[in-house]
């Protein structure tokens, strides 16, 4: 008898294809498809023809060089594990946004990018339920999508509640795919809710997120577990609703735009990094991140935002400005690490990197 159970899909019994195991990587473009006015998604395959094995809801870390720069960005995975020969990616275009304008102008099939690695926390693998609420604003809708493909492709009984919220019908992204999921398997319940509709095939609702819009869309909230993604104003909004409401669990992507850095510059200054043996000049308004990838100095990262701690580095020589947003442990400070995605230099630095 076979047995449906939450457990991440095989690609060893699945395809004799060697496969990606995380860390740095090159990847080509195969295509690139318009999903909405202002956003697109784009189809990744690796360039050595690996498989790929990862966790529905994590995300891939970028570093793309534009106009002789680094940058590095976190985007989450839109697809499925159970589809294994590709990733995908999609990226709204932001105003004044320098990577996601790139990527929807630029990036054609047959590009060719750099990724760092796979990773994250927020992932149906790690924290599976009963019952989930798949909630989710704008292009918050990446990894919430890749959860609920998983489960639909593995017919897991789960029963899932998908509730996304968008400024009108033509800026839902994945519509088409949410209404066929919710025709189709009679365990998905998909509630698309706009600010405004002026598109008479939208039987969709409108409003915003609230308590009063939670209860009537979704009864049963105390039994369900919440996966949340979306921009900061949405975000603040969906925790306002959870702490009013009970709820299972509330769980939601921890990088991205949800926590935004204030203005800092420092006055910048030479870096040297010590173990590379390289260093270059940090102009001010850049990163100790920037400068390094501008030498050719990888440094670990992935929000960018001072959260997750990945791009600690020791600071040997010098001082920074550093805007710590819960990245370092207790007594990290003290032994001299500093986040590089966060940190400007005051002069002249050294790293240990």
């Amino acid at each position: 008898m076979l047995v449906a159970t939450d457990s991440p899909f095989s690609l060893s019994s699945a395809n004799s294809q060697p496969c990606y195991s995380g860390g740095p990587a090159t990847l080509i473009c195969k295509a690139v498809i318009d999903e909405t006015h202002d956003s697109k998604t784009f189809v990744f395959e690796d360039s050595q023809s690996r498989s790929f094995d990862f966790k529905p809801g994590q995300y891939v870390t970028f570093n793309f060089q534009i106009a002789g720069k680094a940058h590095v960005r976190a985007y989450s995975i839109s697809s499925t594990p159970t589809r294994p020969h590709n990733i995908q990616v999609t990226v709204k275009r932001v105003p004044g946004g320098l990577v996601s304008n790139y990527l929807n102008d630029e990036i054609r099939p047959g590009a060719e990018v750099e990724i760092a690695d796979i990773s994250g926390s927020f992932n149906w693998i790690d924290i599976p339920c009963e019952k989930p609420l798949l909630l989710s604003g704008g292009s918050g809708v990446t990894p919430v999508m890749s959860m609920l493909q998983y489960i639909t492709d593995v017919t897991l009984p789960k029963d899932v509640v998908f509730l996304h919220f968008a400024r009108s019908p033509k800026d839902i992204i994945f519509r088409d795919q949410l209404e066929f999921l919710g025709k189709r398997f009679r365990s998905v319940t998909v509630h698309l809710v706009v600010d405004s509709a002026d598109d008479p095939s939208f039987t969709g609702e409108t409003g915003q997120i609230s308590a009063e819009l939670m209860q009537r869309l979704v009864p049963d909230h105390a039994e369900r577990s919440i996966f949340m993604c979306g921009p900061e104003g949405f975000m603040k909004a969906a925790r306002a609703v959870a702490d009013e409401l009970p709820f299972a669990a509330v769980h939601e992507e921890s990088f991205g735009e949800k926590i935004t850095i204030e203005e800092a510059s420092g006055t910048g200054g030479e870096v040297f990094f010590s173990l590379s043996g390289k260093n270059g000049h940090c102009a001010q308004g850049e990163t100790l991140l920037e400068a390094a990838l501008n030498v050719g100095v990888w440094i670990d990262s992935a929000c960018r935002q001072g959260v997750c701690g990945n791009c600690k580095v020791v600071l040997t020589q010098g001082q920074v400005e550093m805007q710590d947003m819960g990245g370092l442990q207790p007594g990290e400070a003290e032994a001299g690490y500093v986040l590089a995605c966060c940190s400007w230099p005051k002069g002249a630095v050294a790293l240990d990197a």
